[in-house]
């Protein structure tokens, strides 16, 4: 006799997925439960646009000096301005609220992933989840997932400069395009084999590299899988932004002012609207390779028989 697969109260009975039921339980989830995830990425969407405009007005204000130094030295000459301090100090200051701005973006991100994540981890296992209590894992886990993120970007970046650096050595067209096929293969394989450590931080509460070393093990075996799936996500979102595009083109032909209003309503709703997808197929998988994997169904099955 074989076990029943599990059936969390509530949910979708656990079983191995293919790759279009991953998708069809994530936009179950997210029917169930749209108004809560659109409003998890409402709100940290808008906490981001703040903070840039803050950093923006603080930026001005502390750079209102520089740009009145540089207004009083008027050059057609390149090479004297790259050299006035005024300049290089104006240059610096960029790159500080550049620096600045991509690290908060990337903490507030962190905060949105964690949030979703256990909201659609929630709803997958049939569990009752308020947002207040999504926020709270959010917060607890972003540090972890920011780390992770963090670590896995400088692990590829350091791949693409070994290959770059490879390719300057190299003149013949044919071992050119081998380099940079066997590049893109390396990275697609290590950003397939840490794509749920996300998931992992915030659900297993591991630390940042832990989380990296186990999903690395969780996708051995279904790598490409893993790269097939978010494929096909990425096409089902450029088809969506072309449609988009499509009916706001429509509505601009038709009425400038609406169509302006369009365009900002779109881009305004396009990030709420399509991260919870995202992560939320992220989660749906590392439940799908825990039950491939660690048969996590049965230890949900065994874990609900009664006690003797």
């Amino acid at each position: 006799m074989q076990p029943a697969p599990a059936t969390p109260s509530g949910g979708a009975t656990l079983r191995p997925l293919g790759i279009g039921d991953v998708l069809d339980r994530v936009f179950a989830i997210y029917r169930a439960r749209a108004i809560g995830l659109f409003v998890l990425g409402l709100i940290l969407f808008v906490a981001v646009v703040i903070a840039w405009v803050v950093l923006g007005v603080v930026f001005a204000f502390t750079g209102a000096s520089t740009f009145q130094r540089l207004a009083q030295q008027p050059t057609n000459d390149p090479a004297a301005l790259l050299s006035n301090p005024a300049f290089l100090e104006l240059m610096g200051g960029v790159l500080v609220f550049a620096i600045v701005g991509w690290l908060l973006t990337l903490l507030v991100g962190a905060v949105f992933t964690g949030a979703v994540i256990d909201a659609a981890a929630a709803a997958h296992l049939g569990q009752e989840r308020s947002l207040s209590q999504s926020f709270v894992v959010g917060f607890q886990s972003s540090l972890r997932i920011f780390f992770a993120g963090v670590l896995a970007t400088i692990a590829v970046t350091l791949i693409s400069i070994v290959f770059n650096v490879a390719s300057t050595f190299v003149n013949n067209g044919i071992v050119l395009f081998l380099i940079f096929a066997v590049s893109t293969f390396v990275q697609v394989y290590v950003e397939a084999s840490w794509f749920v450590a996300p998931v992992i931080a915030t659900i297993e509460r591991h630390g940042p590299i832990s989380s990296l070393r186990r999903s690395w093990q969780l996708s051995s075996g279904f790598r490409w899988r893993i790269v097939g799936l978010v494929l096909l996500l990425f096409v089902l979102a450029l088809v969506l932004f072309v449609l988009v595009i499509f009916l706001v083109g429509l509505l601009a032909a038709a009425n400038r002012t609406l169509g302006g209003i369009a365009i900002f309503i779109a881009v305004f709703a396009a990030v709420p609207i399509w991260m919870p997808l995202f992560f939320g197929t992220m989660t749906v998988l590392y439940y799908d390779l825990r039950v491939r994997k660690e048969g996590f169904d049965l230890q949900l099955a065994a874990e609900a028989m009664p006690r003797a």
